[in-house]
């Protein structure tokens, strides 16, 4: 890790005072006297109009990704309104996100770094191919997600904002989840909610069996990619029922929780069931430890198959599990070629195997071949990583305070599941390009810059040097074999 001062990437707004003592006292300066808590005062941008209108402007980019206007008032469906959203709030945001974006910044925060390497990878994957007309479409496709993940980091830039934002997620994609459930049960019929029925393997008299599972709406129409919005919207809705500063209504999330349940029934997802363990199992660990964990693991695994009927049943050597490793062959088989450093270029997935990967990594590998599989893999990779060293420091202090803000101290392990549950659930998607994913990625970031600067001794958790360079390409080409090697086992 580096040594070098703390800079944070864009003006944290939260007082910084002076180290205290064991009994609370400010400590002394160097010449003896007491050095009073000072607020940091507020950057012209950081508390100006502007700012705070790119802030509501952005919730509103938010709640439309979920709530989306066109659908829910057909008379709207010709309207821009996403997109009107997100550029008043990039140009309102130029200035912070003009310091976001600079050098020493950039490594500082390596994650930024990476998604950056994720586009240039995106011209690339198609310029090796010289075709032209992808660099095009594909760049300015993935520069509209770049977008929102700039934004998302340059204004979030207080712990307030940060759960001002997790608060608007949190409601807006329950709402969602709330309307399609209710359509799914036949309560209500919503023209913009179409739900699917899927093979789901051969009866043993040969007939094919079919289930029907919810959808949701937009960019959430598969049920998988629903599934793990639902364990990603439960973990925030349990971070706000616990809320030590919330009003009673706070048991509103538990209804909310309830209904986020019987969504996650209702899609039938097998992969949703087993991102709820995983966030289940990396949130309980930094709170409980190990032992805590891994007892809650193996209750889960014991009561999988008894509760949860289909979504129980996990195959790899037949089904759905298995085609999907078949998917998953085809595209690490093209790698075998001169594609393996830049891929076949991105979007020809589909093209290569007839459907998508079904797998973000494998997708991202075979796509954006080594160099951009490393960068995609680096976004989370360097995520966990802090979120890790801050566990450390967190196990380490035997109880006591790491931050100076306690609110960030109790953000922790939600984020950690957050990110757990989205890496656990593109193991069977491919969302390697879309603003859901680089929404988790971007709140970890944020949050990580705030708790970086938070800290007792304000320190980047994470930087771009040449160890974690090492770190990074170490992790990917590991995980790169560890692809092969699975699929050389189970695809037969």
């Amino acid at each position: 890790m580096a040594n070098e001062a703390y800079s944070h990437p864009v003006p944290v707004r939260q007082a910084v005072s002076a180290p205290e003592t064991a009994q609370g006292q400010t400590a002394p300066s160097r010449n003896g006297s007491q050095r009073r808590r000072q607020p940091v005062p507020l950057s012209i941008m950081g508390g100006s109009s502007a700012s705070k209108n790119a802030y509501t402007l952005f919730l509103l980019v938010n709640i439309t990704l979920f709530l989306r206007p066109a659908e829910l008032i057909p008379a709207l469906a010709n309207l821009p309104i996403y997109e009107v959203l997100i550029l008043s709030s990039f140009f309102l945001s130029l200035d912070q996100i003009k310091r976001t974006v600079r050098l020493p910044m950039l490594k500082r925060q390596p994650i930024t770094l990476c998604v950056f390497g994720v586009l240039v990878a995106v011209a690339l994957s198609h310029a090796s191919h010289m075709y032209f007309y992808g660099i095009r479409t594909s760049t300015v496709m993935f520069l509209k997600t770049l977008m929102y993940y700039l934004l998302l980091i340059s204004i979030i830039d207080s712990p307030q904002r940060l759960k001002g934002l997790l608060k608007t997620i949190a409601i807006s994609s329950s709402v969602m989840i709330l309307l399609c459930v209710i359509d799914y049960a036949g309560i209500l019929d919503f023209e913009f909610i179409k739900h699917v029925s899927d093979r789901d393997g051969v009866s043993d008299a040969g007939e094919v069996i079919r289930v029907f599972r919810m959808r949701g709406t937009g960019i959430f129409q598969d049920p998988n990619d629903l599934s793990v919005l639902i364990v990603t919207t439960g973990v925030l809705c349990w971070y706000f029922f616990n809320d030590p500063a919330a009003s009673p209504l706070r048991f509103l999330w538990i209804v909310g929780m309830i209904i986020l349940g019987i969504g996650l029934i209702y899609t039938r997802s097998r992969g949703g069931l087993l991102t709820l363990g995983i966030a289940g199992m990396v949130f309980v660990l930094p709170k409980y430890g190990k032992k805590a964990a891994i007892a809650c693991a193996v209750v889960g695994m014991a009561g999988v198959t008894v509760l949860a009927g289909r979504q129980g049943n996990i195959d790899l050597n037949s089904g759905t599990g298995h085609d999907r490793i078949l998917l998953w062959r085809e595209g690490l088989t093209a790698l075998k070629s001169p594609d393996l450093l830049f891929g076949i270029g991105e979007g020809q997935y589909s093209d290569l195997a007839g459907l998508a990967a079904h797998n973000s990594f494998v997708h991202a590998f075979t796509e954006l071949g080594l160099f951009g599989g490393t960068f995609f893999i680096g976004c989370f990779f360097f995520a966990a990583l802090g979120l890790y060293r801050l566990a450390q420091f967190q196990s380490k202090s035997h109880g006591r305070p790491i931050f100076r803000n306690r609110e960030l101290e109790r953000l922790l392990p939600y984020v950690s599941a957050i990110l757990a549950a989205w890496c656990g659930g593109m193991m069977s998607l491919s969302r390697c390009y879309v603003v859901p994913t680089y929404m988790v990625v971007g709140v970890c970031a944020a949050y990580l810059n705030l708790a970086g600067a938070s800290l007792a001794r304000p320190t980047p958790l994470v930087y771009w040097n040449k160890q974690h360079v090492i770190y990074l390409i170490g992790v990917s080409m590991g995980l790169f074999i560890a692809f092969l090697i699975f699929v050389r086992i189970f695809a037969n």
